[in-house]
């Protein structure tokens, strides 16, 4: 998963003498330079931080004194709203550097994706080797899959809202090589220090969907930060559909007999995911809902599964770590050689 990057800081200087005798100048110069720090950048909300030096006698007077007259002139004549918490703009005028920094709250944009490349994974995948580095595993691409939803995201949206990086948080993840289809899997977009808040919605999912083959967004709306664990943290059962190859020949009646039966599965955690997932037991409730013959040997499955249900384990039954599969239940050896998510519940 990508990592959030520390939110860099715009920065603007200014020159001032901070003398008593001279404070409505020094408050006129550092409001000059807020006009011109916050110039193209979309804020309604903001608060005010003051560094001061601490050996002058009259610091914490002078300080607050600018400090509350800088706040009163950017309410008054601009409109925007000072809080004490959560502020889409953050500034921070240190009188020891001459300086003015600003930090942004990062922009939140919730919706659903669509996937449709079985050569693509949710977010940026690192090699494991040289983390992105670049090495012979890789082909010096230092990723495990060269392209992601997220990258796609990040080359489309970052520069119409000038964010300086894009982390997508998903509820659940599909495998690179599994479709997902219906509605999308929903997800939340953090966009950091995006200088542009106001954002045509609508457009937005239009522009991403006209300019990729590879996926398409919707449903998309402004959120705060706390959707990220409600997104993440959701429970959602999911419909899939699998073609299963099988060693030998499929006793149709046998298998047909499986439909619409819950059938409640214990699944150690998969060999292939062993590394990066703690090794424990889940229980989990799956029900066949459909087959369709292809040949003697091929069949088309679809299936309602709980949360966090590994689907191509409980076919080919991951040597024994997940029981009963489906090759335990029709007694003959299957694996799953391509999958789709059709829809998330």
């Amino acid at each position: 998963m990508a990592k959030r990057k520390f939110d860099p800081s715009f920065y603007s200087s200014f020159k001032f003498d901070y003398l008593v005798g001279e404070k409505e100048e020094l408050i006129h110069n550092v409001y000059l330079s807020f006009q011109k720090i916050w110039e193209g950048i979309d804020f309604e909300s903001f608060e005010i931080g003051i560094s001061w030096p601490v050996d002058e006698e009259y610091a914490i007077e002078f300080k607050y004194g600018v400090r509350d007259r800088i706040i009163e002139m950017i309410t008054t004549e601009f409109e925007k709203k000072h809080v004490s918490s959560d502020a889409d703009a953050y500034f921070l005028v240190d009188f020891n550097k001459n300086s003015i920094f600003l930090r942004l709250k990062p922009l939140f944009i919730a919706g659903n994706y669509c996937k449709f490349s079985r050569d693509l994974a949710q977010t940026e995948h690192f090699c494991r080797f040289c983390m992105g580095k670049g090495c012979g595993e890789c082909h010096q691409t230092g990723h495990t899959l060269e392209n992601s939803v997220e990258q796609i995201l990040a080359k489309i949206i970052c520069p119409l809202v000038e964010s300086t990086q894009l982390v997508m948080h998903g509820a659940g993840r599909e495998d690179g090589d599994v479709l997902m289809l219906g509605k999308g899997r929903p997800f939340v977009l953090e966009l950091v220090c995006a200088k542009k808040r106001k954002i045509d919605l609508k457009k937005l999912e239009e522009l991403v969907n006209s300019s990729t083959n590879l996926i398409s967004i919707n449903s998309l709306k402004i959120v705060d930060e706390a959707q990220v664990a409600i997104v993440k943290n959701s429970v959602h059962d999911k419909i899939y559909l699998a073609k299963v190859l099988c060693v030998e020949k499929i006793n149709f009646e046998k298998l047909k007999n499986l439909i619409n039966k819950k059938i409640d599965v214990e699944q150690r955690t998969p060999q292939r995911v062993s590394r990066r997932r703690v090794d424990m037991l889940r229980k989990k409730e799956i029900t066949v809902l459909e087959i369709k013959e292809i040949d003697e040997k091929n069949f088309e499955l679809k299936l309602l599964t709980s949360h966090g249900t590994y689907v191509k384990e409980f076919i080919s039954g991951d040597k024994e770590r997940t029981n009963p599969s489906l090759s335990s239940l029709i007694e003959n050896k299957c694996g799953c050689i391509m999958l789709d998510v059709l829809q998330i519940i």
